[in-house]
């Protein structure tokens, strides 16, 4: 999750799948995407988590899924969270299911009296299975961890996807392809003095619509979203350089102290002098 706004995750292991434990490098991470499926088990602490106009909390021992290309967003109040991380290429995995890239999957954490709630949880435990295996490391291990995770890809698909013929979603689609390419193009030009002009310009749309197009589908305007993506590159460069805050904050496209001082505060909890 170290990349700015998506992340190219190849080779994936023989059948497309990659399963790795990690900490956040950053609290923060702004709205980004994935070529490939992602599912996060929590393994300790909790997230702040925003997809898909959801805005909703990822507790120890939950498990969500953002499917390919699904634009989301991660807070956590700590960088000590510890996750399990799968990323599935819908395409390599055709072998075993032809159509798989058809099959939208969503499955958000579920109260118990909900009547998915006993194939959630049955999936929860596989998850915990695969970080046990994972923790093991023994000579099968890689074995039995390609196969928990199918077992848990299969549960996904047979309880929690909708299956679209193709051309059905065009309009949902399209509306996705744009906010990528907003957010790529932010995530090129952050350090830049970008206007809404220039990005409403950049994708075609007037000043107006471009306001009213990204509210609608990110729950944020793009000057806070613009700036939250500044931020994040802030706390990361102070975490891992020398460089003084000034350096920072002027690395990171601020221009305004005051703005930087309070953003700051208020994603990491502290100011940037106290970060240090």
């Amino acid at each position: 999750m170290a990349k700015a706004y998506h992340e190219a995750l190849h080779p994936l292991g023989n059948l497309g799948i990659q399963v790795s434990m990690a900490a956040l490098e950053n609290t923060h991470i702004p709205a980004h995407w994935h070529e490939a499926m992602e599912i996060l088990f929590c393994l300790n602490g909790s997230v702040r988590v925003h997809v898909e106009h959801e805005r909703l909390t990822l507790q120890r021992n939950q498990l969500i899924v953002f499917d390919s290309k699904e634009v989301h967003s991660i807070h956590s109040d700590s960088n000590l969270y510890m996750f399990l991380c799968i990323h599935v290429d819908k395409k390599r995995l055709s072998v075993y299911c032809p159509d798989l890239e058809l099959y939208h999957i969503k499955c958000r954490p579920v109260p118990l009296d909900d009547p998915k709630s006993t194939q959630y949880i049955h999936i929860c435990q596989l998850a915990h299975d695969l970080t046990r295996l994972n923790v093991e490391n023994e000579s099968t291990s890689a074995m039995r961890s390609d196969g928990t995770a199918l077992l848990m890809l299969a549960d996904l698909i047979r309880y929690f996807s909708v299956y679209s013929l193709p051309g059905t979603t065009a309009g949902t689609s399209q509306s996705n392809n744009t906010l990528r390419e907003i957010i790529t193009y932010v995530n090129e030009h952050y350090t830049e003095k970008l206007s809404l002009e220039e990005v409403a310009n950049q994708i075609g749309f007037s000043r107006e619509y471009f306001c009213r197009f990204f509210k609608q589908h990110m729950g944020i305007t793009f000057l806070r979203y613009l700036n939250e993506v500044r931020i994040s590159h802030a706390g990361r460069l102070l975490m891992n350089t020398d460089m003084s805050i000034s350096e920072v904050m002027s690395e990171s496209g601020f221009t305004n102290q005051t703005i930087f001082n309070r953003l700051f505060k208020e994603i990491y909890g502290m100011t940037p002098r106290q970060s240090r």
